[in-house]
């Protein structure tokens, strides 16, 4: 779930706020934009990710309801570093850069709350990285799994309540499209999930938590 640090708060209260609906697919803000403000995500789903050199992209986060998109560039000045596009239909909040900004250095206690949100959402990519770097192919997928269950949650029908393309799985557990429908199927033959049109149904939530268990083995030299 979203790790709140009530920056969020002080941005919903704010006068100038702007409130529009992002479309699935359409872009919020684009790599190397200069930045125009703070976005605050009220309903739907978000990919943050970044541009390959072979027209491919790398998600690097799955942002929801209560997260704050743009925080660093408004912050630091510099140019978006990736791209933000709905994975569906998104309510979201708007504040310029300038209000942002003004609003922040206005109150000390404000600029503490950036931080640790800044800090929040470092320690969530460095535990992704961590997390894709350790485990194998499968055991990603689970994980991955596992973090969608707890950020969006199921329905009645045992259905996750955010729908991604095979592609957007691959990209976001670092495994190729084509290994990725390989591992989708193993994982339904073994009667944990099935996948239709970007449905993930959720079956054996135990054993999708096992299969996310990295066994470790100890040497004894």
């Amino acid at each position: 779930m979203n790790r709140n640090t009530g920056l969020e708060e002080i941005i919903r209260n704010h006068i100038e706020l702007a409130h529009f609906t992002i479309h699935k697919n359409d872009f919020v803000f684009k790599e190397n934009d200069p930045p125009s403000g703070i976005y605050l995500i009220n309903s739907g789903s978000i990919k943050i990710f970044k541009h390959e050199p072979d027209d491919q992209e790398r998600i690097l986060h799955l942002a929801t309801e209560g997260d704050i998109l743009g925080l660093h560039s408004v912050v630091n000045g510099f140019v978006y570093t990736n791209s933000a596009a709905a994975i569906s239909d998104a309510e979201v909040s708007f504040i310029s850069a300038k209000d942002f900004m003004e609003l922040v250095n206005s109150n000390n206690t404000y600029k503490l709350l950036v931080m640790k949100n800044l800090c929040s959402r470092i320690d969530s990519m460095e535990d992704h990285i961590v997390r894709i770097s350790e485990k194998m192919s499968d055991e990603r997928f689970a994980d991955t799994l596992l973090m969608l269950v707890d950020k969006y949650g199921i329905n009645k029908s045992k259905e996750l309540n955010v729908q991604l393309s095979i592609d957007e799985l691959a990209s976001y557990t670092c495994t190729s499209k084509s290994y990725m429908k390989k591992i989708i199927t193993e994982f339904a033959h073994r009667g944990m999930i099935t996948f239709s049109a970007g449905i993930i149904k959720v079956l054996n939530l135990g054993q999708i938590k096992n299969t996310a268990i990295v066994q470790n083995t100890v040497t004894v030299n």
